[in-house]
């Protein structure tokens, strides 16, 4: 081998080293404020440099309240220069909720995010999408509306989309899981873009779960944003110190980072929205196949992962 030829695989290299550490432009959808698991997704996205998170947008009622408690996080991490969004207040079919955003109770009554910082959520994430120069990973782990007003208002944004990764659906036992259930028609809407999709169910989330010592660990942290969202966990046990998170909403954000955590099957989801409330309206039919458009998680390597994740949330903010 010549010199020259030597250099020239070395630069080739070289560069697809750095293509392949260049961070994943992503935008977060969340319905934070409501479940604990939310919160500790974003903490997880922030502190992981695989990411570059370019938005994030709420989902449903409270938006105001849920977008104030996004920036109070980013501020803790140092990283308020990411635009937030107010997306749907409502689902596709207005269907009311009985969710309680108790998590907000932290912040002081008069806290509130600059409103010259607040954007509409279904045009931040359309531009977001048209503007950016490479292609966007959507990283939802809430109701699926904006995402699916999103695409039916702007199908150009089709083209700017490198994949959706979920947290929705269960996929290998009984049951109903809330992301899906309480927007049926988004989540069909999405399922079926024709997009590839990741998507990790309830059945595999449950799998991961914080222990006891981990909260103590969290409590006992000398970092203002590790303790910010150990009492954002305190909020969530109600009273109950034994109550522990599972991390249903950083799977998706894991499986973001660290794919091999979970092991996929291919194939395509249908969503139930004409069934009986409770019963089987919401529910996610999986059916295997090779040109399917989704992956779906069938086994976690459930320690690996909240090794990391503990990893990454008891950390200081990392730099930008």
């Amino acid at each position: 081998m010549t010199k020259v030829v030597a250099l020239l695989l070395a630069g080739t290299l070289a560069i697809a080293t750095a293509a392949a550490q260049k961070p994943i432009p992503v935008i977060l959808d969340t319905d934070i404020g409501d479940d604990i698991d939310d919160a500790l997704a974003l903490g997880l996205a922030l502190q992981s440099p695989e990411l570059n998170v370019l938005a994030i947008n709420t989902v449903l009622q409270n938006g105001d309240r849920r977008a104030d408690l996004t920036y109070k996080i980013l501020e803790l991490y140092g990283r308020t220069e990411i635009p937030i969004g107010v997306g749907a207040e409502q689902t596709l079919l207005g269907k009311p909720s009985t969710a309680v955003v108790r998590q907000t109770e932290l912040l002081p009554a008069d806290y509130h995010m600059p409103a010259e910082k607040r954007h509409n959520g279904i045009q931040l994430l359309v531009t977001t999408c048209l503007h950016s120069p490479e292609k966007v990973t959507l990283l939802a782990y809430g109701p699926l509306t904006n995402l699916a007003l999103a695409l039916r208002a702007e199908p150009r944004i089709m083209q700017h989309i490198e994949r959706i990764v979920l947290m929705n659906g269960v996929f290998f036992r009984g049951g109903l899981e809330y992301n899906t259930y309480r927007d049926p028609e988004a989540s069909q809407i999405v399922y079926n873009s024709g997009l590839p999709v990741s998507t990790v169910g309830l059945d595999v989330t449950l799998k991961c779960q914080l222990s006891l010592e981990h909260l103590k660990q969290m409590e006992d942290s000398k970092y203002e944003n590790v303790r910010f969202l150990r009492k954002l966990i305190g909020i969530w046990q109600g009273g109950d110190p034994a109550r522990r998170p599972i991390l249903h909403d950083p799977l998706s954000v894991l499986v973001t980072i660290q794919p091999g955590l979970v092991e996929f099957v291919q194939g395509t989801v249908e969503v139930e929205t004409k069934g009986q409330p409770g019963v089987s309206y919401g529910l996610t039919a999986f059916k295997a196949g090779a040109t399917g458009n989704v992956r779906v998680a069938r086994e976690v390597q459930a320690g690996n992962a909240v090794d990391l994740f503990m990893t990454r949330v008891g950390a200081p903010p990392r730099p930008k």
